[in-house]
């Protein structure tokens, strides 16, 4: 019905036509051109920090309760997460279909419910969705001569970002390596003790007045009690002293009233011996005694005159024994005087002692008178002495009451001076301590008073007089030095003024040269890294990114750019390999159709077809929103050969047609209709190989949706062609074509036939042969293994990572010389142009691998009139870095899809104990590392990190008042890193304003050690107490980071394979230990990475086969109107994949998720001369033809379009399997499939097809 509205109509045909053209050219136009297919990630990451926390920490209290939050969310499919030092990330996986919208919502509605339950140090978490534009499409270095580090910064930021920005299509600019000017705000000690000493100076001098008040009341409270003492003191002593005065008197009478006694009886003793010496003296022998005595003295003045007369000397002696007698009995008498000290030896004594006692008794009467009248005295004197003392102790009373009123008057006043002085003192002390700088002025509250000066805000409007006012307060700082200047406090002092910054705290211009690297040829540089915005054509922004780059450059003669990384040169490379493979596939399908038809006409009307079929295929991809990208527009290089063959069936037709006689416009009617069943239902079996592509999921169906589309895209526009183009244009052209004898097609049908009569006599051989070729073909293939795809393009750059070697650490200086040095000698290679290196720093290139601080990354950009391959660079770049003490791993860069498929072996270990699991995974590690193909082997352990342990002994805390939480703050607190508490904003650049404080810029482990804390005890009385009296330390060993997958611990043991084996198969003989594995209960080990990404997306796409499978048999029963014709077809399907595994196995490739896609693709192509055969075989009997007769008529009728078909197929991949063309090897598997499947299909379908017919209608 189409075809004969065409042929009657060809002006409306050709108006279609022409409308297409038009619509293709606009869509062209319009369509983006991409890497590849927009791919949604159902991914949300939230990231939630938690300042000081350990990982263990994060992961009980941040990381788990949003696990289980998380878990309860719509449509979850994985939770997987991070626990870190100090934050946590949580990676959210859902179902392909989710709305993300809608569960970004959902996500911030359980955050919040979660957010009242955390500590104030647990940040509020940041939501984070996957999109592939985050993906860098560019990154360039910039570098421009006589210009340092500082000035390139700044003429990045001012001049460069700007304009690239301001690009459409661009929608951020990120910087690596770029110094970032700051102040330095560090508090200093020694000028806040400074300003403290002065502070208490003046504190004490407020209070000196009433001191000075004090001390003087107390003064005289002193003198009051002194006086009133010394009054006392003197009352006291007049009473003692009179009282004494009265008791020496007593003593005195007492003492004279002895004497007086002793006296007496001196007297009476004295008397007596003068009595006795008075009565012998006046008795008569003392009177004869004077006269012998006077006798002596005569003769002895006689003798003398005589000289010595006998007589007289007679008489003398005569006298002298009488005298001695006298004198003897004198002795005897008074010898009781010797006891009162008076001793009488003879008369001479006894006058002497009369004297002695005469003189003795005049004195003690003398005595006697005087002690007698000074007893009368003293008798007197004490009796007035009494009188006195009574006086005295009446006035005492008196007084003392009075001094015991004044002295308790004058000790309430001393006690009041005392609570009044100490209430000044304890007053002085809180001043002192309220001033204290130490506790105003921290690192916390000096940002809060920066925050708050440096304040610039509008308040509102005010309408005054019809005029409307904004009313603006305050004023931000505008340069360092008013910085300064900033004033803080004013403590109202004379001896102290305004505070301001520099008087507590050193204020300097620093950056973060320290800290960051980057390079190009060993000259300063910036790495800019250019994202894309959505909708926007990669390859669009890229060029117009050149073009901008060149007219900066032609600006600034100084300045260059680098490009290092471009999505728009592989972008070209698959768009240039793309359409050649077009052009080769259309030519040498014209070809076929010259070399089996002879005829130009019919060759110029299929010709015709393929551009025609391409751009109505385009005009459908815009509607659909498909971009150009290497996979859609490897769709539409597969769909050149497939979308000639319903037109060559058709032109054939109607070719056949019109030489058995019909008329031109008739055949072309006729001769169009009589296949436009068997065509449609090719093209329906071809496209509905594509149909379970919906039952696929994730990455899978994200990268084949766009290629099912454009190759159904492409057959239905050619069997619209087919039907509409292709008779309308017949019936013009070939009116006066005839047919042409070929005569080496007609040797090959009469060989044909008798091959076909040769197999139909032998069936069961040739089916055993069959099958055993698919076994055969099967098993050599998947021998080799499997992978995802392959996605390595060579370009002219090369990625160098040099890093520290195996336990070592390099230094970020020493990172950075050999950097320059390695720089130094890579240029020197030959076919190098340019070498950019970056390392370090806060790059905004977020998923750019830019090195760290403990690595370096460079992007080595190959000189494009350099004969040196990439391969040859490579190899020469490790050669000159062999000899550096640091680790080389050179990279040629590519397309690659790791971040989405994993790279090599993982292995999971889940379980909930940490030290389980790492017992664990060393085992696994073990058998990694012993499996023949691994290389890079890591335990997952490498995670470890330095821990420098506190213990706090709780016991020994309590008994100072103090807790764990507290001896963390304390050290926290002299741990806390730099804070940004503001920013200057200058005309020529902000600048960012940063707090720490002296302490907090030079902590060791020795400064914790050496800690001390103030402890009270019950009294209040404070101490310093050393940290280490109540807590221990111990350096130990930690995991840096806590992985999780649905919400259960694990480690992962990672290995990549070596290029001489496959990832499969070492997975297969990892996976055969592991079972061998005694695993404790609780606990699993199973892989993942890139071997399980293949098996899990190649059993995706054996399902999506098997639903092909289904709906072929179910369009061909519905075409047939039989269950058994469409069986017989099915057996084409086998012979196909024979034929693929047999290319894969020959050309060396191994089965990947393109090849697979390649065995779906033969599943749809294959039938199609299945159909065509059994079809024809099928008419043939309907019209009367005998069975086996019917069978090889139908073959050799069909053989030309059979191979026809087949071969402009081939054809028109064989550019794309012999890898023609850089960036061919993405497809080239499926290519190589698709060939081999249809050469051994083709071939074996016109033998073995005809041989089933005949097993299953053997009856007939």
């Amino acid at each position: 019905m189409i075809s004969k509205f065409s042929v009657k109509k060809p002006y409306t045909v050709l108006v279609c036509v022409l409308l297409v053209i038009v619509l293709g050219v606009v869509s062209i136009s319009k369509m983006t051109i991409d890497l590849l297919p927009n791919m949604s990630f159902p991914y949300v990451i939230v990231v939630t920090t938690s300042v000081g926390s350990s990982p263990e920490e994060v992961e009980s209290n941040v990381t788990a309760p949003i696990e289980a939050s998380m878990a309860t969310t719509s449509n979850i499919k994985n939770i997987t997460s991070s626990s870190n030092n100090s934050y946590s990330m949580v990676m959210l996986e859902y179902e392909q279909s989710t709305n993300m919208d809608s569960t970004i919502i959902e996500i911030q509605q359980k955050i919040e419910q979660l957010k009242s339950g955390w500590d104030d140090k647990v940040s509020s978490p940041i939501i984070m969705q996957i999109n592939p534009n985050m993906l860098p499409i560019m990154t360039a270095a910039v570098d421009v001569k006589n210009l340092n580090a500082n000035e390139l910064s700044e003429y990045i930021d001012n001049e460069i970002s700007p304009n690239i920005e301001s690009i459409e299509g661009v929608a951020s600019v990120s910087t690596a390596g770029k110094l970032e000017q700051k102040v330095n705000v560090t508090l200093k000690q020694e000028k806040v003790d400074e300003l403290n000493a002065k502070i208490k100076e003046g504190i004490s001098a407020k209070f000196s007045d009433a001191k000075n008040q004090m001390d003087s009341a107390s003064s005289q409270i002193e003198n009051g009690k002194k006086q009133m003492q010394n009054g006392k003191d003197t009352l006291s002593n007049t009473i003692n002293e009179t009282l004494k005065q009265r008791d020496e008197s007593y003593e005195k009478i007492a003492d004279i009233t002895e004497q007086l006694k002793k006296l007496v009886e001196q007297k009476t003793s004295l008397m007596k011996v003068q009595g006795a010496i008075v009565g012998y003296m006046s008795s008569a022998s003392y009177q004869n005694l004077q006269k012998k005595l006077e006798s002596l003295a005569s003769l002895t003045s006689a003798e003398k005159i005589t000289n010595n007369d006998a007589s007289i000397e007679s008489q003398i002696a005569e006298l002298r024994k009488q005298i001695e007698d006298e004198n003897s009995q004198i002795r005897q008498q008074f010898e009781s005087l010797k006891s009162i000290g008076l001793e009488v030896n003879d008369y001479n004594d006894l006058i002497q002692v009369a004297g002695v006692v005469s003189e003795d008794l005049a004195t003690i009467n003398t005595q006697i008178t005087t002690l007698t009248t000074a007893l009368t005295e003293l008798s007197a004197g004490n009796i007035a002495t009494s009188a006195i003392i009574d006086t005295l102790n009446s006035n005492a009373a008196i007084a003392s009451m009075e001094m015991a009123t004044n002295s308790a008057t004058l000790q309430s006043a001393a006690d009041k001076l005392t609570n009044s002085k100490k209430e000044i003192e304890t007053a002085e002390n809180s001043a002192i301590s309220q001033a204290d700088l130490n506790q105003v002025l921290s690192v916390d509250t000096l940002s809060q008073i920066l925050v708050a000066q440096n304040f610039d805000m509008p308040a509102g409007y005010v309408t005054e007089n019809n005029t409307k006012y904004l009313v603006h307060v305050g004023k931000k700082v505008k340069d360092v030095k008013a910085l300064r200047k900033l004033p803080l406090i004013d403590v109202k002092m004379d001896n102290v003024s305004m505070i301001r910054l520099e008087d507590v705290a050193d204020i300097k211009m620093a950056d973060n040269s320290d800290q960051t690297y980057a390079k190009v040829n060993n000259k300063p540089a910036i790495m800019l890294s250019m994202e894309k915005q959505t909708g926007y054509s990669t390859g669009d922004v890229t060029k117009s990114l050149k073009e901008k780059f060149k007219n900066l450059e032609k600006d600034n003669k100084n300045l260059k750019f680098s490009i290092l990384m471009d999505q728009g040169v592989y972008i070209d490379i698959i768009v240039k390999s793309v359409l050649q493979n077009m052009i080769f596939g259309a030519i040498l399908a014209i070809f076929i159709l010259m070399v089996f038809l002879r005829d130009y006409k019919t060759t110029i009307i299929i010709g015709c077809s393929i551009p025609l079929s391409v751009i109505f295929a385009v005009v459908l991809m815009y509607f659909m929103g498909i971009t150009l990208n290497i996979i859609s527009m490897s769709g539409l290089a597969l769909g050149i050969g497939m979308l000639v063959d319903n037109s060559i069936v058709v032109v054939e037709n109607i070719f056949r047609m019109k030489q058995e006689g019909e008329e031109i416009k008739a055949a072309s009617v006729v001769g169009t209709n009589q296949v436009a069943g068997a065509i449609i239902a090719s093209t329906l079996t071809t496209v509905s190989v594509y149909a379970p592509i919906v039952f696929t999921e994730g990455i899978t169906r994200q990268l084949f949706v766009d290629l099912a589309l454009t190759v159904a895209f492409t057959l239905v526009a050619s069997l619209v062609v087919a039907l509409t183009v292709v008779p309308a244009m017949s019936s013009v052209i070939l009116k006066n074509s005839g047919e042409k004898e070929i005569k080496w097609f007609t040797k090959i049908k009469d060989q044909y036939e008798n091959f076909l009569g040769l197999c139909l006599n032998h069936k069961v051989i040739v089916l055993s042969v069959t099958v055993a070729f698919l076994i055969i073909s099967a098993i050599a293939s998947l021998s080799k293994g499997m992978t995802f795809m392959d996605m390595d393009m060579e370009t002219n750059q090369i990625s160098v990572t040099l890093s520290s070697k195996d336990d070592e650490t390099l230094k970020f200086d020493e990172l950075k010389k050999l950097s320059d040095e390695a720089i130094k000698r890579i240029r020197k290679v030959k076919g190098v142009e340019t070498v950019g290196a970056m390392a370090g720093g806060n790059s905004g290139i977020s998923v750019l691998n830019t090195g760290s601080s403990t690595s370096a990354t460079m992007y080595v950009l190959l000189d494009e009139k350099s004969d040196e391959s990439v391969k040859e660079v490579s190899k020469n770049i490790e050669k000159v870095t062999k000899d550096m003490k640091c680790k080389i791993k050179v990279e040629s860069s590519s397309v690659e899809m790791t971040a989405a498929t994993g790279d090599g072996i993982a292995v999971q270990i889940k379980g909930r104990d940490i030290d389980k699991l790492q017992s664990i995974t060393k085992k696994v590690y073990k058998l990694v590392k012993e499996t023949e193909g691994t290389i890079d082997v890591s335990d997952g352990l490498d995670n470890e990190m330095d821990e420098f342990e506190v213990t706090v002994d709780k016991e020994k805390a309590a008994e100072h008042s103090y807790t764990v939480a507290q001896a963390y703050q304390l050290i926290y607190n002299i741990m806390k890193s730099e804070t940004s508490a503001t920013t200057i904003e200058t005309d020529v650049k902000d600048y960012k304003v940063y707090l720490a404080s002296e302490k907090q810029n030079d902590v060791t482990l020795d400064t914790i050690k050496n800690l001390t804390f103030t402890s009270k005890d019950i009294s209040g009385a404070e101490k310093q107490v050393p940290l280490s009296d109540i807590a221990s330390f111990k350096k130990t060993k930690t995991l840096s980071s806590i992985a999780r997958d649905s919400q259960s611990r694990y480690l992962t043991v990672s290995a990549k394979i070596d290029d001489k084996h496959n990832v499969t198969l070492v997975g297969n003989k990892i996976q055969s230990e592991i079972d061998k594995l005694d695993i404790p209960s609780g606990y699993s080990v199973k892989m993942s990475g890139e071997d399980e990404n293949i098996k899990e997306s190649m059993g995706q796409l054996t399902q999506m086969l098997v639903l092909a499978v289904i709906f072929i048999y179910l369009i061909m029963v519905a075409q047939f109107q039989s269950l058994v014709s469409p069986f017989i077809i099915m057996f084409t399907i086998p012979l196909a994949f024979t034929g693929g595994f047999l290319g894969l196995f020959i050309t060396g490739k191994t089965l990947s998720i393109i090849a697979m896609i390649g065995f779906i693709m033969l599943a749809g192509l294959i039938v199609n001369n299945g159909i065509v055969l059994i079809d024809y075989i099928n008419q043939s009997r309907e019209e009367g033809m005998e069975k086996r007769e019917a069978i090889i008529s139908a073959g050799l009728t069909r053989i030309r379009p059979i191979l026809m078909t087949a071969l402009t197929t081939i054809l028109s991949m064989i550019t794309m399997a012999i890898g023609v063309g850089d960036g061919s090897e993405l497809m080239q598997p499926m290519a190589i499939t698709i060939i081999g499947g249809m050469i051994y299909g083709t071939l074996l379908t016109l033998v073995v097809e005809p041989c089933i017919y005949d097993i299953v209608h053997h009856k007939e």
